[in-house]
């Protein structure tokens, strides 16, 4: 009978029910089939060895524009390819689609440029490592039922896409150093400098506070200028019309979701069939 494997997949279904039977423990498991741990508890923890099928069990085949504009935003600060956006954005923002579906009302992407940094294992191997954080900051403009105006605020490491994100309704020069120092603090790896995004920033008041603040930390800070000045994201209708997650959870309880989502839900084949998470720690010394 042929076995049909998930395109992503790293163990066969032999190799599956020997984790299920095995009284070794998960790291030494992990060691020595060349996985990883996360790996080894996922199968350790069902019953049957067969890929779960990752269609919604309920599909839509159309999207609502505004779905089409939150989506697309998510897209562009994540940087993610399309396989790891439609996790997120069926685990996270709970909107159940196909792949099919969302590739469909995706903007077009651009071609990479050859300044553009390299990703993952590649970016180790041309020696480029992830010590770097891009600082980025968004306004959005709410419904009324969700409070109006706030403020998206998130850290991105290039070369793992480790991502931490903050939404507030409110801007202050205190809650931005609370913010940079909680997103240090969450890295799992070193910070040796940090790039900031000035064309996304409200005004040169907060760059001047985060650049003095990183120099009383020692971390060598530079402002970036791209040119563009980012527009508000714009949503009018309530958040709970739209996503259904946003029933349960506040506007940064799910910022807070989707980038635990996107840096431990899913494993990506350019960071070696590992997390984002997992990849850094792997280079802890």
């Amino acid at each position: 009978m042929e076995i049909k494997l998930h395109a992503n997949a790293t163990t066969t279904p032999r190799i599956r029910k020997y984790l299920q039977e095995s009284h070794k423990s998960d790291r030494e498991l992990a060691v020595e089939l060349g996985i990883s741990v996360t790996t080894v508890r996922r199968w350790r923890n069902r019953e049957q060895t067969a890929d779960r099928s990752t269609t919604p069990k309920v599909v839509h085949k159309a999207m609502r524009q505004e779905q089409i504009v939150l989506i697309n935003a998510l897209r562009e600060i994540l940087s993610a390819p399309l396989d790891d956006l439609l996790f997120i954005v069926v685990e996270g923002l709970g909107i159940p689609l196909s792949r099919a579906t969302l590739s469909r009302y995706l903007a077009p992407s651009y071609p990479k440029t050859a300044g553009q940094m390299l990703q993952g294992k590649k970016a180790l191997k041309a020696g480029i490592r992830p010590q770097t954080l891009t600082l980025h900051y968004r306004s959005l403009s709410l419904h009324m039922d969700d409070d109006g105006d706030h403020h998206l605020l998130w850290a991105q490491e290039p070369v793992s896409g480790w991502c931490a994100a903050r939404i507030y309704s409110g801007m202050s020069s205190p809650l931005v150093i609370h913010w940079l120092d909680e997103a240090l603090a969450q890295f799992p790896g070193d910070i040796q400098s940090v790039e900031i995004k000035s064309d996304e920033w409200l005004n040169d008041g907060y760059i001047a506070t985060l650049r003095q603040h990183l120099a009383e930390r020692g971390i060598n800070a530079s402002v970036m200028h791209s040119g563009e000045k980012r527009q508000a994201v714009t949503v009018t209708l309530p958040l709970a019309e739209i996503i259904p997650a946003a029933s349960i959870y506040t506007p940064d309880e799910l910022a807070c979701r989707l980038c635990g989502l996107f840096n431990g839900g899913k494993q990506q084949k350019k960071l070696g069939n590992m997390t984002p998470q997992a990849f850094l720690e792997a280079l802890r010394p």
